[in-house]
């Protein structure tokens, strides 16, 4: 069987998931593993807000999409965070579990709300045909570090929350903007 975007998404979703509980469990490979989870959740948010997030906003789910796309930025500030600190510090841990509650919630906010409208809305062969935009935008995001966002990617995030008024807000005013909306 043809994977489809929604297996795709959800497949991330488990690795994510699966990479987080590894993190929490064995702290001796978090050296290790805390940049490979790093790189697939960015390029995972990313290919969402890329290919996922406009589909589910013609689809009518506007709302979603901006709690979605403030989760992202939540998402991606812990693992700034994350970054930052001594994986054997206990802050790690305070951070880590934050970031699995963060992305617990917001998997289940997608599978239960935003992914259940595409799969209502659109035809199956374009849920198999977005399922290769979604990798190639998952590829072509790899490697991008949290917390570094090109200006395209910022004017696409504030478009996804209603804020296309301010996107042509210079690069460092429209991160700040965003931030503080991630933190309400």
């Amino acid at each position: 069987m043809t994977k489809d975007l929604i297996d795709l998404v959800k497949q991330d979703h488990r690795e994510i998931a699966r990479l987080l509980d590894q993190l929490d469990r064995y702290r001796h490979r978090r050296p290790m593993l805390r940049p490979v989870l790093s790189a697939l959740l960015v390029a995972h948010d990313r290919a969402e807000e890329d290919v996922v997030y406009p589909r589910a906003r013609d689809a009518g789910d506007v709302e979603g999409i901006g709690r979605g796309q403030r989760e992202h930025l939540r998402t991606e500030d812990l693992l700034v965070r994350l970054g930052g600190v001594d994986p054997d510090d206990a802050v790690f841990d305070s951070i880590l579990t934050d970031l699995a509650d963060e992305a617990d919630h917001h998997f289940r906010h997608e599978e239960t709300e935003i992914l259940p409208t595409l799969r209502d809305r659109l035809a199956e062969d374009q849920l198999v045909e977005l399922a290769e935009t979604f990798i190639h935008s998952r590829e072509r995001h790899f490697g991008e570090r949290p917390g570094e966002r090109r200006l395209t990617d910022l004017r696409q995030q504030a478009a996804s929350i209603g804020l296309a008024d301010f996107a042509d807000l210079a690069e460092n005013d429209l991160a700040d903007l965003l931030r503080k909306l991630a933190d309400e």
